[in-house]
């Protein structure tokens, strides 16, 4: 066996890890060479000093993050015995490359587990393109592939502002025109929260209120977003078909509607509703919310 072989497998042959038959033949080069006794004996020095000598202390917070992850979102039946706060490793001989890789690895599950909550920076564009997109076809099924798209979980209602707190806005348990709320969803955009309600009327029409923190962008895809009056409010509506998302931005919220109903005696009542606080046009024709 030549040496580059036999340095291929100095770890596992340190590590005691090869078979009985490659461990005879590495031993006979071995006795023979000295250049790849020398490699052996680097490797090992390097693996000892690596090797920590006392129990390595792992913050709390991490099995704290570690016990989360495992248990989920809903009880598991049985008891998971609980997590120590320190984390013994007891190791045989390790190669200096294994030992440098357990080491960072261990520092990378720490570092993504202790900051996987941190918020992100906010998204800079929120795309309704995808809603948009499957307006025409299906209205509920394009809602929830844009709640998809944003990570939506089903929430009580009595807790929406506790889920997005410098949010302004209101879902009522009715609407103007006979709607009554269904469902709401708690979303995230990029590290930002937002809010949906569905409703539904008797005669089985379907509304949605989504509000999200003002964004650099919202992308419509190929649709159009014009600049329009919305009783007292100058805002934006987008129109695929008999569908429009219109919507309002104050400094803190986007307030958008999504429904079939009539933009100039129907859609006000309702985005007043939902965005009771947005400033309205003044005798010039200036208001607070204006689309950015």
């Amino acid at each position: 066996m030549d040496c580059q072989r036999i340095r291929e497998q100095l770890g596992a042959y340190l590590d005691d890890e090869v078979p009985q038959d490659a461990r005879r033949e590495v031993e006979t080069h071995l006795n023979a060479c000295p250049e790849c006794t020398g490699e052996l004996d680097v490797l090992g020095r390097i693996a000892e000093g690596l090797a920590p000598q006392e129990p390595i202390a792992v913050p709390d917070a991490l099995w704290s993050a570690i016990e989360q992850r495992l248990d989920g979102d809903t009880q598991q039946e049985t008891q998971r015995a609980p997590l120590t706060a320190k984390f013994h490793i007891f190791r045989k001989p390790m190669t200096a490359a294994a030992s440098v890789l357990f080491a960072v690895g261990i520092g990378l599950v720490a570092i993504a587990l202790l900051h996987e909550t941190t918020p992100t920076a906010s998204a800079s564009t929120v795309d309704f393109s995808v809603l948009l997109d499957a307006l025409p076809l299906d209205a509920q099924k394009a809602l929830r592939k844009f709640l998809t798209l944003y990570d939506a979980k089903e929430i009580q209602p009595y807790t929406a502002h506790s889920h997005a707190p410098d949010l302004d806005f209101e879902i009522p348990e009715t609407l103007p025109g006979g709607f009554r709320r269904e469902a709401v969803y708690a979303l995230r955009f990029g590290g930002g929260p937002g809010i949906t309600a569905e409703y539904y009327r008797d005669d089985g029409e379907f509304l949605a209120a989504l509000f999200h923190p003002p964004v650099q962008q919202e992308d419509f895809g190929t649709h159009k977003d014009r600049p329009c009056v919305i009783g007292q409010h100058r805002g934006h509506t987008v129109e695929v078909g008999p569908w429009r998302l219109v919507h309002l931005t104050d400094p803190t919220t986007c307030h958008c509607v999504l429904s079939r109903l009539d933009l100039e005696h129907e859609v006000p009542s309702v985005m007043a509703a939902v965005a009771p606080r947005t400033t309205p046009l003044d005798d010039h024709g200036h208001g607070g919310a204006d689309h950015g």
